[in-house]
Parts: C-alpha cells; structure tokens; sequence
C-alpha cells in the first residue's frame, strides 16, 4: 500500500511548501500529493483560491501578481512554490499527484507536463474533483494518468473513471468499503483513499486492501508498517 504525503507531511510542515515536500520524502513517502492553480500566467501550488488561511496575506489569488504572492511567507519563511518546483524536487525520487484547483488549469498542466522527460512524466498523476477539467486534460494527452476524486457518488466516480480510463479513482475515507475496493480492482482501477491519519484508520484500510492512502501524517503511515 502506498503512503501519499498530503499536501507533502502537512501534519508537521506548512502544507504545499517545499519544506513540508522534502520532509515527506525524507520520511520515506512514495508519492507527494499538492493542490495547483493557474494565476495570472503561472501555476502555483496552493489549496485554496484565497491566501489568507496559508500565508501572512489576505486577498483572493486572481487579485494578486506573481510577485505579490512571491513576497508572502507561507510557513516557516517559506514561499508559495510555482509547479515547476515541486517537479524539480520530487523527480526522481518519488510519485507526484497534481490535484487541479480552480478552472482553466488542465490545459497549462497538461503542457508541463508533455514537456518533461518520459521517465519523470510516467510518475505523475493529474486529479481533480472537477470532472471538466480532468476531461480537458484527457483530451488533450490520454497517456497522462487521471485520478477521480470524490467525497460522494461513488458510482458516479466509477463511471467517470471508466470515460477517461483514469488510473485510480481517489475516494473519501468514508465512501470505502471492501465492495468498493472490489469494484475498483474489478474495472482495472487503483483506490486510493484521503484523508487517513489516526493509526486505527490506517490499520483499516490496509486490512480492505486499498492501493494507497493520503495522508497528514506519513511517519505514523511508515512507522506501522503499512508496507
């Protein structure tokens, strides 16, 4: 089973930092999971549309420039990196999961991505709850990897995933059960589940045989073996 570091070891670093990717993989993660946007021409790795619960700022994204958001510290004097970065970080040593935010961002993603050497771009995994977007992306390049997020309508998910032949579908911790696991095995799927972070949940979804869990806490992963 894979350990993701969500939004890197956001349970001890600033999320979607470069501190908080470089702890995960130093932890041992085999894949980094962060959220991308698209703002005023550059793609930056941010949960939210908004800079006020991750950084010292206030204001929405699409209000701020480039180097406005630059200047602002993200945690522990650290910057909101752009997508570039985080690639040039986690290549080669482990698995990037690409969550697409907001609208209009699968197109330049896509184009970053095709830009990259075949090596690097064969452990990256675009995923979005946005359906459209994933779409766009599949359309655009159907050998890019497509992750379905959902926290509801798990037969709905399913059946995106079959259109865009995603490689896993990555559903909320309560929707999975050992038929959904099933289900998912069955149509050629991997699942993956967000958010685990209490050992017992961990534990659980080992036991119903997920490929992978997300989650804030990738020593507690790794320290009980999920393996």
């Amino acid at each position: 089973m894979l350990v993701i570091g969500h939004r890197g070891a956001m349970g001890t670093e600033p999320e979607n930092t470069l501190l908080s990717i470089r702890r995960a993989i130093d932890m041992g993660v085999d894949c980094v999971e962060i959220d991308v946007y698209y703002v005023n021409g550059q793609l930056i790795v941010i949960h939210d549309d908004s800079v006020d619960r991750t950084t010292n700022g206030r204001g929405k994204l699409a209000a701020l420039s480039f180097e406005q958001l630059r200047c602002l510290d993200a945690g522990k004097g650290e910057k909101i990196p752009t997508l570039n970065e985080v690639i040039d970080v986690t290549k080669n040593k482990v698995d990037l999961n690409i969550e697409l935010k907001g609208l209009g961002v699968s197109q330049t993603v896509v184009e970053l991505v095709q830009a990259l050497d075949k090596t690097v771009r064969n452990h990256i995994t675009i995923s979005s709850f946005n359906m459209l977007e994933l779409q766009d992306a599949f359309q655009r390049d159907s050998t890019i990897k497509i992750g379905v997020l959902a926290n509801a309508k798990v037969g709905e998910a399913f059946e995106w995933a079959k259109k865009l032949n995603a490689y896993s579908v990555n559903f909320k911790y309560s929707l999975v059960t050992k038929n959904t696991v099933s289900k998912a095995h069955k149509l050629g799927f991997k699942l993956y589940v967000y958010t685990v972070n209490s050992p017992s949940g961990l534990q659980q979804m080992k036991a119903l045989g997920v490929d992978g869990v997300f989650t804030n806490f990738p020593e507690r992963a790794l320290a009980i073996g999920l393996r």
